[in-house]
């Protein structure tokens, strides 16, 4: 497909502020195959979008983003890298870029700013806009737009990136504000099951409550004989694998515990 070269290399400039969105994902290969009717037909309706329109960011990245996920350029290229820089001189960088830009307008547009204003176009218009709004984190970013947006309105001034940063500090201060307590760590939790298993065991009967001898902690401590004695069985036999259990109150009578 031969090249298409543009007035002021128009698309390569377009608002040419960087968006990180969806640069991560791999191009893949395509096995060039035929379109049907209907994809030739969709594929030239995105690309008079590109070509001819260039009203706004979000068209452009949303007919790129059309091309892409249905492989529109299998036709003629093998994948959407080559088909963009052959196409239309796009970077593989700069088209997701624009794609990403767009993705933000679309996910914002999913919201309600209706009962901010009546007025139209109140999503972000200009590219610079999606790149601020990208560094926040998506749970927060309608909150913030919602923000500049009731801004601009009251004050009259156009919206700016930096507008939208200063919204975005201002919620964050109110987050941080209303915070709820932070969660506990491992290791407070685990104090904080020390001192419930404390006020039980201070609470317990001395017959509630057992520990194990083993055999081998009496063979190391040398207390073989002197446990025999205390059970008064001077024939016991005790090896490494010796257990027994005794409750802290015949701990207690066998000398082993003394009651504070």
């Amino acid at each position: 497909m031969a090249k298409k070269n543009f007035s002021n290399d128009l698309l390569r400039d377009l608002h040419a502020e960087p968006i990180n969105q969806l640069t991560t994902i791999d191009d893949e290969t395509t096995v060039i195959s035929a379109l049907s009717s209907e994809e030739k037909l969709n594929l030239n309706t995105y690309e008079e979008i590109i070509e001819k329109g260039l009203k706004t960011f979000i068209e452009v990245g949303n007919a790129l983003f059309e091309i892409k996920n249905n492989k529109l350029y299998r036709e003629s290229f093998t994948t959407f890298e080559a088909y963009c820089k052959d196409r239309w001189q796009l970077k593989r960088q700069r088209a997701y870029e624009l794609m990403g830009a767009a993705e933000i307008v679309n996910q914002l547009s999913e919201n309600n700013l209706s009962e901010i204003s009546d007025k139209p176009n109140l999503l972000p218009s200009k590219e610079s806009h999606a790149n601020a709004l990208a560094q926040i984190p998506v749970t927060l970013r309608f909150q913030v737009w919602r923000g500049v947006v009731e801004e601009s309105l009251n004050t009259g001034k156009a919206i700016t990136a930096k507008m939208i940063t200063e919204q975005t500090e201002l919620l964050a201060n109110s987050v941080k504000d209303t915070q709820m307590p932070s969660e506990p760590t491992e290791e407070e939790i685990k104090e904080g099951i020390l001192k419930k298993m404390r006020s039980k065991v201070s609470k317990a009967k001395l017959d509630d409550i057992r520990v194990e001898i083993s055999g081998k902690w009496l063979i190391k401590n040398s207390l073989v004989d002197v446990w025999r004695e205390i059970r008064q069985n001077p024939n016991e036999e005790i090896g490494v694998d010796y257990r027994v259990q005794i409750t802290l109150s015949q701990a207690e009578k066998m000398g082993i515990i003394r009651r504070i």
